[in-house]
């Protein structure tokens, strides 16, 4: 099924090239941070439809048109737009997730960049690959020597931007420097070693079922922001959970969890 998903993912990065660069307009949701475009309707609705007509019978949980259960121990998860901001904005930071649970565990991720035209993929025990080259984590032991993506959205208040604040403060001490693309890009990089981890904590289950399945093939440790073992919720709450995540190089995913423990 990764070459179905592939090439839904590559169609749907047809349409966010088709869009991106004119007017876009943005709807707020459910947040400040939070936003929709033309872009992301038509792209989900290319990608929903062709997964509803080869697997009729398979659920599907997508970023804007929510969960379309089956009876069935799959369920395909969509992003047809992660990044959306950047893409309203003009920044190139966005792409297409789609990945494919079984009895609820992620088994196959697809990542796609459209500005740039990589796609990165990975099947569970099968490896992960970027444009058909394996790739994997930064082998780089220090985390002095990486970049680290840190995903930061508008804070809900004061007391929250000060947490947030005090713990970037101990990160940018002890890694070269902090990056900041708010998408699934952060993954991406992470894992094809360009960055030494990720931190965001606030995901979706569309934000990060794909990258759970291409950091792990890589090497990385994908977890919660804790350490503690990520387990996505797939049930009628799943597009209303929240996770804070944390993945990375093994080593470095270690030591960035002592850092922030501390």
């Amino acid at each position: 099924m990764i070459d179905d998903a592939i090439a839904w993912a590559r169609a749907g990065g047809q349409v966010l090239r088709e869009h991106f660069g004119g007017p876009a307009a943005t709807l707020q949701k459910s947040d400040l941070s939070n936003v929709v475009t033309a872009a992301d309707l038509a792209a989900e609705r290319a990608i929903v439809q062709a997964i509803r007509a080869r697997h009729p019978s398979h659920s599907i949980i997508a970023e804007e048109t929510g969960c379309d259960w089956r009876d069935s121990a799959y369920t395909w998860v969509v992003d047809p737009l992660d990044g959306t901001s950047n893409f309203a904005a003009g920044i190139p930071w966005f792409g297409v997730l789609i990945a494919l649970l079984r009895a609820g565990v992620p088994v196959l991720g697809v990542l796609h960049l459209p500005a740039s035209g990589e796609l990165y993929c990975a099947e569970i025990g099968s490896g992960a690959f970027r444009d058909g080259v394996r790739i994997a984590v930064t082998p780089e032991p220090l985390l002095r020597n990486v970049l680290w993506a840190w995903g930061m959205d508008a804070a809900e208040d004061a007391a929250a931007a000060a947490r947030e604040t005090a713990r970037l403060a101990r990160v940018l001490q002890r890694v070269r420097n902090v990056r900041a693309t708010n998408s699934l890009v952060d993954c991406a990089y992470v894992a094809d070693g360009r960055l030494g981890g990720m931190l965001n904590r606030s995901t979706r289950i569309w934000d990060i079922a794909a990258s759970m399945v291409l950091i792990g093939e890589a090497g990385g440790l994908f977890t919660q922001a804790d350490g503690a073992a990520l387990s996505l919720d797939v049930s009628t709450h799943a597009a209303d959970r929240v996770y804070a995540v944390l993945a990375g190089a093994p080593e470095l995913h270690r030591q960035m969890l002592a850092l922030l423990r501390g």
